[in-house]
């Protein structure tokens, strides 16, 4: 059957860009979990989210189910092989500054701008209209296709578990919408860490900074004992460092907040950390007790985990990385939220027992809260010789090869998938940062791509 696959997509376009608008514009955030809260169990702006996808399925006459607000399917035939695509439709915080409203929505020089739109909610979208246009089209097909949609993949993937001990069905192929062109095939270990540890107290009375583990920081604030001196040093710190940042005086005690720029966790390096840089002020202050003996030894500026000893580089996948993505410190305890991520030729006893011995001096514990081992697939499998065909068929890119990432994507959920998409090499991409957007055309480059890579995968 000869489709054109260019042309059925462009003949969508506008109601493609009008579904994603109304799911940009669902703010869903995960903020907290509670299994008792009947249909949503992340929050209501996480069910908002997989109610208007699995309504658009319905409307179209797709079967579709609802399972407990954790998770959904919008399904197509009913074939007993079948071919599955997994996005989800939780969004990490907004984070602060934008330009345009993170659930906005707004289109400017061809980009929609919002939290979610690259990541996933954009590619979602593009995954659902391949599926929507092989329905209308009357394509034949071999195989059941279902698009699964998640509402827990930024935090813990409470979703994906639940319901894959509800379907446990593996498909025979498939790809995830949520990485990079043309295509990924390993993806390196990631692992959350909890360091506990008490400080003396001194003049800094509290401290907080960061919203998630996966994000490079663009906060960070204290409360220290009130100090005239220390505003006028703070003011002197930001103009010198050319940092952005706020500094009040109140009746007992001084605010500080630092301001740094948010990138993803896999990719710290292309951020500023906004903690990095309080610790940077207290030094210039002088004030030190245990937690900033530790910072400063072992995690300042360092994205490579050198200073704790477990910096490691692979050929084929890459450095560790180490995101530090959150600290809370009140009543002389703190925490510190680290974000790992490992390639092959280590393991994580092996990172976990390097830490323990780097921190034993300072007599804080290190607890893994999360961890998802790393995923690695034949490169020269039959999966990845199709979808790296329909990329190159639609993007003349033919010098690209399949590539590492240190992101983690539904790809480790069940068998036989593989991230594919939608960003493209050599494009700006903001996930996870303020300004999120996508590119239009890039948006309906890759729809195209998904149409027929999923037409070639189920036909």
């Amino acid at each position: 059957m000869k489709i054109d696959f260019k042309k059925e997509v462009l003949k969508r376009k506008e109601d493609l860009i009008k579904d994603l608008q109304a799911l940009i514009r669902i703010n869903s955030e995960l903020t907290t979990f509670d299994p008792n809260r009947k249909g949503a169990p992340f929050g209501e702006g996480n069910r908002e989210a997989l109610d208007l996808m699995l309504n658009v399925g319905k409307n179209d006459g797709f079967e579709t189910v609802n399972l407990d607000g954790y998770a959904g399917h919008i399904e197509y035939g009913n074939q007993k092989d079948y071919v599955a695509m997994i996005g989800h439709l939780d969004v990490v915080p907004a984070g602060n500054n934008w330009d345009y409203p993170p659930y906005g929505a707004e289109i400017h020089n061809n980009k929609m701008y919002g939290r979610g739109t690259e990541d996933d909610k954009g590619p979602t979208m593009a995954a659902y209209y391949a599926l929507k246009i092989l329905k209308e089209l009357n394509v034949p097909l071999s195989k059941r296709i279902k698009l699964i949609l998640g509402s827990d993949e930024e935090t813990a993937w409470r979703c994906v578990r639940h319901y894959f001990s509800v379907y446990p069905e593996v498909p025979v192929s498939g790809f995830i919408p949520d990485a990079d062109f043309p295509l990924i095939y390993a993806e390196k270990g990631i692992t959350r860490l909890y360091i506990d540890g008490k400080a003396t107290k001194n003049d800094i009375l509290a401290i907080e900074g960061g919203f998630r583990d996966n994000m490079v920081p663009d906060f960070a604030r204290a409360k220290l004992t009130r100090n005239e001196e220390y505003a006028k040093a703070f003011t002197e710190f930001i103009k010198a460092k050319e940092y952005e940042g706020k500094c009040v005086l109140e009746n007992d005690h001084l605010l500080v907040e630092v301001s740094g720029i948010s990138a993803h966790g896999s990719t710290p390096e292309f951020g500023k950390n906004a903690i990095d840089r309080l610790f940077e002020f207290f030094n210039y202050l002088k004030i030190q007790n245990e937690l900033t003996d530790f910072v400063n030894q072992l995690l300042i500026h360092d994205v490579r985990g050198e200073k704790l000893g477990v910096s490691f580089h692979d050929e084929e996948m890459g450095p560790l990385t180490n995101n530090f993505g959150v600290i809370n410190y009140e009543d002389g305890n703190y925490r510190i939220v680290l974000n790992l991520r490992y390639p092959n030729g280590i393991t994580l006893d092996e990172i976990k027992t390097k830490i323990e011995t780097a921190i034993k001096p300072f007599n804080a514990t290190v607890t893994v809260d999360k961890h998802q081992l790393l995923l690695y697939k034949d490169p020269n499998s039959e999966l990845v010789k199709t979808l790296m065909s329909v990329y190159q068929k639609h993007t003349n890119d033919y010098a690209s090869k399949p590539i590492t990432i240190g992101g983690g994507t539904f790809a480790r959920a069940i068998p036989n998938v593989l991230a594919f998409g939608p960003h493209f090499l050599g494009k700006p991409t903001f996930i996870h940062q303020k300004n999120e957007f996508i590119d239009l055309d890039d948006l309906i480059l890759a729809t195209i791509i998904y149409t027929e890579a999923l037409y070639e995968l189920a036909k």
